[in-house]
């Protein structure tokens, strides 16, 4: 062969092979591209200290997102926590994968590569079957909980500069981060964001945990530098664990599963998460935040008043005046009552790092030989320094804890306290939330004798098991009913499907819906855009399997509330329904069997009058063929309390005219319970209130609204009840009545808890106008309380 086609040759083999290479190189691109998620929707980015901070805290906002169609990046700053070996990071970012997965709804599949931004290493995890899923591991070192060293407080207040662990799983070589290098990845993972989600920078150690409150300051920070402007909205963390339950249920179970998937792995411990007692279930039916925008461009820390409210005795810290000792007073949302934690000079992590300062003097309060005083405020005075604590507890300067004793203030060494020392910054809390309901009451033996009925939170789930507590003599609880539903940590599916009944999205209800003289349960959940009423038939012994007795496509979020009531020849009750409508106001609807035995809705009454947020209940009949039923709910100024009585007679529903109770009686510290069958007392409605004219315990008032220009008259003073943490019910038993309490019984906790022990049932006999000072009997259940707790009503 000749020595030119020799070379053509070779040129056309080197030409068909870069030919080869190109189309190869030009398909990768094109390859990929049909892989690059589609964020025109928006780009949702979170930034937050450590990988269950965004589950916890920023959930449901990411979910929300990304079910919009958004694409969704989450920035985990920390790798492991308070200086664990890198296996735990590794378990940890496993916790978080699955997690993501399940929120998505895909398999636990990702594309991964540590990837360079701003030329520092970062580790990139993205869903393979949904792409618009991203997360981001810095690893940085984290710090403690509770006092010690805080590397990123380092970094961004002392120019400290961090290593991370090592990227990919080991074999990569760990970042190096300062300030800026931190500073400028952050700012290029933020450019594109259309929203940004962080932590509650506007805090102080140890209130919430200082990785973060520094991870939500760094991202104000460096998220105000962008070129544009985004919203920002800041997540409080800790303390939302005894605020008010604000998520709705079908939001919460679906967060519950996903937290759950990723404790499941870090720890192997759902328990915790399927609680309201245990600590990071605390979090789990709550979301707190507020929204900015980052053209508002404002310092790392931004001072705010809060309360101090003890839910024990149910008062707010309050300002007494310069030189004088703070006292515990009735909350009334006065100046006196708002104080700010200020950050003082400390090196990062160090306790006894704020003072307390008065809103309304300026001035700190100082601890002297074991007493308080406002005093001026002194940068290094040491008895003014103070250390704020998560899960509600205050650190003195002499290292004691303050709470209440008596409804006083006081100071007392650490160990072995109960709710008294613990501090909220809301008031209300979940422990003066009227909305919230424990035990119920009914006859389900169907001996004419009325039994306490309470629902606890299962461990192992998001079921739950029923009880009933005799009320007379000292027999134990049983338990009538078992609802177990199982768990599946790597499930991509809802735990809690169509037909499950799960604690979070349930509301129940006592009636005879039978007709057998029994009391049944009625569990009602969201089901197909609507409610489904569940019956669990009472046999006398036990709670049957429940049966679909009724559905409709009115859902539990529209339903204020929900109550049982009898009226007519048939023996079986009804169903009143109050429905939130659009317009801020309530129709009620009744279901329950007609002359045809079938169950039935139809709309009865839709008057103008009624409120969103009124609060409905029975009170005796005293004709078979009528009923009885009074509406409270805060009047027009939101002062007082206003009653519509509601009759049915002859077929026909009508509400009267409306009434205002007196002024000591507010919608949010005012509980109700009604007779509503025929004793020997005319106490139809029982009134508690907290005990103001002397520190603690409840004041109870009766009333006969249906004697006409009557008004509540005094019944008893109860000192040792709390207002706090304790539901009233008025019951029937045989030949008397008795005012019941279904309260917390007071207990000693540990530091990562905010309130608990177990609870208890309280009898008072009535006889006409008196009741007895002290209870008949009193029953410890053994039951956590706030595990029994559910939400009764919608809005308060």
């Amino acid at each position: 062969m000749h020595s030119n086609d020799r070379f053509d040759h070779r040129c056309l083999c080197h030409f068909r092979f870069l030919f080869s290479f190109i189309i190869q190189f030009l398909l990768v691109p094109l390859n990929s591209q049909a892989a690059v998620p589609d964020c025109s929707a928006g780009t949702a980015v979170t930034v937050v200290a450590h990988l269950d901070d965004d589950l916890l805290f920023v959930e449901p906002a990411i979910s929300e997102r990304l079910r919009a169609g958004w694409c969704v990046t989450v920035v985990h700053l920390i790798g492991g926590a308070n200086g664990a070996k890198f296996d735990y990071v590794l378990k940890r970012e496993e916790g978080t994968r699955l997690a993501y997965a399940r929120l998505a709804g895909v398999s636990n599949d990702w594309d991964e590569a540590t990837i360079h931004i701003a030329g520092e290493p970062v580790f990139e995890l993205r869903l393979k079957q949904q792409p618009r899923v991203r997360l981001l591991e810095l690893r940085l070192p984290g710090g403690a909980v509770r006092g010690g060293r805080v590397p990123l407080a380092l970094l961004w207040d002392q120019g400290a500069t961090l290593t991370t662990y090592p990227m990919g799983h080991g074999e990569g070589a760990p970042g190096h981060y300062a300030r800026d290098s931190l500073s400028a990845t952050l700012r290029s993972i933020l450019e594109g964001a259309t929203r940004i989600f962080t932590l509650n920078p506007d805090t102080v150690p140890f209130i919430e945990h200082p990785d973060h409150i520094y991870a939500a300051r760094l991202t104000r920070h460096v998220a105000q530098s962008l070129a544009h402007a985004v919203p920002i909205s800041y997540f409080v963390t800790y303390p939302i664990g005894n605020w008010p339950v604000n998520l709705p249920a079908e939001e919460a179970q679906r967060k519950r599963d996903v937290a759950a998937t990723y404790f499941a792995v870090d720890g192997g411990d759902v328990a915790q998460l399927f609680g309201e007692y245990e600590w990071n279930g605390d979090w789990i039916q709550r979301q707190y935040g507020h929204s900015d925008s980052t053209a508002r461009v404002r310092p790392d820390f931004v001072g705010t008043s809060t309360v101090l409210f003890n839910a024990a005795s149910s008062r707010c810290l309050a300002s007494a005046g310069s030189g004088r000792e703070p006292a515990l007073l009735p909350c009334n949302g006065s100046i006196e009552q708002q104080w700010r934690w200020e950050p003082r000079t400390a090196y990062p992590g160090n306790e006894h790092n704020a003072a307390l300062v008065s809103a309304a003097t300026g001035q700190c309060v100082a601890e002297r030989d074991g007493t308080l005083v406002e005093t001026p405020c002194a940068e290094w005075e040491p008895s003014q320094r103070w250390t704020p604590w998560d899960f509600g507890l205050v650190f003195t300067p002499s290292r004691r804890c303050l709470g209440e004793e008596n409804g006083e203030l006081n100071i007392r060494g650490c160990a072995s306290l109960t709710a008294r020392y613990r501090w909220s910054t809301m008031q209300p809390t979940s422990a003066t939330d009227l909305r919230l309901a424990g035990a119920m009451y009914g006859d389900v033996t169907g001996r004419h004798v009325s039994s306490a009925v309470y629902v606890q939170r299962r461990g192992d789930g998001p079921g739950f098991d029923v009880y009933v507590q005799a009320l007379q003599g000292e027999s134990a609880p049983v338990r009538w009913y078992a609802n177990a539903v199982p768990f599946d940590s790597r499930a991509t599916t809802p735990t809690c499907s169509t037909n499950t009944l799960c604690f979070d999205g349930a509301r129940f209800l006592l009636g005879d819906f039978d007709g057998d003289g029994r009391t049944d349960l009625m569990v009602i959940t969201p089901r197909e855009g609507g409610s489904a009423f569940w019956l669990l038939r009472s046999t006398g012994h036990d709670f049957q399997a429940p049966t679909l007795w009724f559905q409709n496509q009115i859902p539990p979020s529209r339903t204020q509330q929900y109550i049982a009531f009898e009226y007519g020849a048939k023996a079986q009750q009804k169903i009143l329904l109050a429905v939130q409508t659009p317009d801020k106001h309530a129709e009620l609807w009744m279901v329950g069997e007609d002359d045809t035995d079938h169950v039935r809705q139809i709309k009865i009454l839709d008057d103008p009058r009624f409120r969103f947020d009124l609060r409905l209940l029975t009170v005796r009949s005293r004709e078979r063929d009528t009923a009885s039923l009074l509406a409270f709910q805060p009047a027009s100024n939101g002062e007082r309390i206003a009653v519509i009585p509601i009759g049915l007679s002859n077929g026909r529903w009508s509400a009267g005219d409306v009434a205002l109770l007196p002024p000591l009686f507010k919608p949010d510290t005012t509980k109700f319970a009604t007779d509503d069958q025929v004793g020997d007392t005319d106490a139809l409605v029982v009134m508690t209130v907290p005990r103001f004219t002397e520190p603690g315990g409840i004041d109870a008032w009766q009333w006969d609204p249906f004697k006409s220009g009557s008004s509540p008259v005094p019944l008893a003073s109860l000192p040792d009840q709390p207002w706090p943490d304790t539901n009233p019910a008025l019951l029937h038993n045989g030949t008397h009545t008795t005012l019941a309490f279904y309260r917390r019984a007071d207990a000693v906790l540990d530091n990562t808890h905010f309130s608990g022990g177990n609870a208890a049932l309280v009898q008072y006999d009535i006889d006409g106008h008196d009741i007895r000072d002290k209870p008949h009997a009193v029953s410890q259940l053994p039951a956590t309380y706030s595990e029994t707790l559910w939400l009764e009503r919608l809005s308060r």
